[in-house]
């Protein structure tokens, strides 16, 4: 049975929580902040109210319910050190909300889904969206006629050569660039999560709460998995930073946090 996406987001994302990267389609049914690493894409502005990305949010530790995100991951570099992050700003047991689309129903679908082992190996490396790695599996490796109908395959063959050229000159500038880094299956995308659980390496841990196939109804492109943060066992150290949340219940943006909306205030990021 498909869902559509206001009723799934409505019954997980409850509370303080952040959506990142919504651009003109934020997830229906939720209320969050929301931060994009973009002000403006395509030369429109992006739904967003502070700079933010998948890696690097403006929040504090263990501030947040949710973390939500939809088509987001495959175009983030380095998917578990974005996993990490949410982690990092999640209160235990904190929700992440998230979509992604699932390679068979997309322009991917030529393409092979990236291993689990890639995806912790980028995370060992620190790679960011500057990495030139799969600029050319991107390019080359998506159907083009769904990227790009009504090219003939003239006009294909050359705007491949020229994106491809471009991202190139992007990526040794350091420049960073926007594409499907990753490519996405649901069994791929479990096995990350699952992987990345059992990685000493890696400085984080879920509890995989539901997962659904061909999400949402609307446009059943996606799949939707909801982790939870495990909780802590209450050793002395867990106690006193819950003690902390209690006693100082202060707005969760960091004082670095950058706003894209004029003198934006707490009040009108909620």
């Amino acid at each position: 049975m498909q869902m559509r996406s206001e009723t799934a987001a409505s019954k997980w994302c409850r509370g303080l929580g952040v959506e990142i990267g919504a651009f003109k389609s934020p997830i229906p049914g939720i209320q969050p902040i929301y931060v994009d690493k973009f002000e403006t894409y395509a030369n429109e502005p992006t739904h967003a109210q502070y700079f933010g990305e998948a890696t690097e949010l403006p929040f504090a530790n263990e501030s947040l319910d949710y973390v939500a995100s939809s088509h987001v991951l495959e175009h983030t570099a380095n998917p578990v050190k974005a996993l990490s992050e949410w982690h990092r700003v999640l209160k235990p047991g904190g929700i992440v909300y998230m979509v992604v689309p699932d390679k068979h129903f997309t322009f991917d679908n030529p393409r092979e889904a990236t291993s689990a082992a890639h995806m912790i190996e980028d995370f060992l490396n620190d790679v960011d969206d500057t990495d030139p790695t799969h600029i050319e599996d991107f390019v080359y490796g998506i159907d083009w006629s769904e990227f790009s109908p009504g090219d003939s395959p003239e006009d294909g063959r050359r705007k491949r050569d020229e994106l491809a050229q471009s991202y190139r000159l992007a990526t040794s500038r350091k420049d960073i660039i926007n594409i499907h880094f990753h490519v996405f299956t649901k069994d791929s995308l479990l096995d990350l999560i699952q992987t990345a659980n059992q990685d000493a390496r890696v400085p984080h841990r879920w509890t995989i709460e539901e997962t659904v196939s061909r999400f949402p109804e609307e446009t059943p492109n996606g799949i939707l998995v909801v982790l939870r943060k495990r909780k802590p066992r209450l050793d002395l150290l867990a106690i006193i930073r819950i003690m902390r949340r209690l006693t100082h219940p202060n707005f969760p943006l960091l004082k670095t946090a950058r706003a894209f909306l004029p003198n934006a205030a707490p009040d009108e990021a909620r």
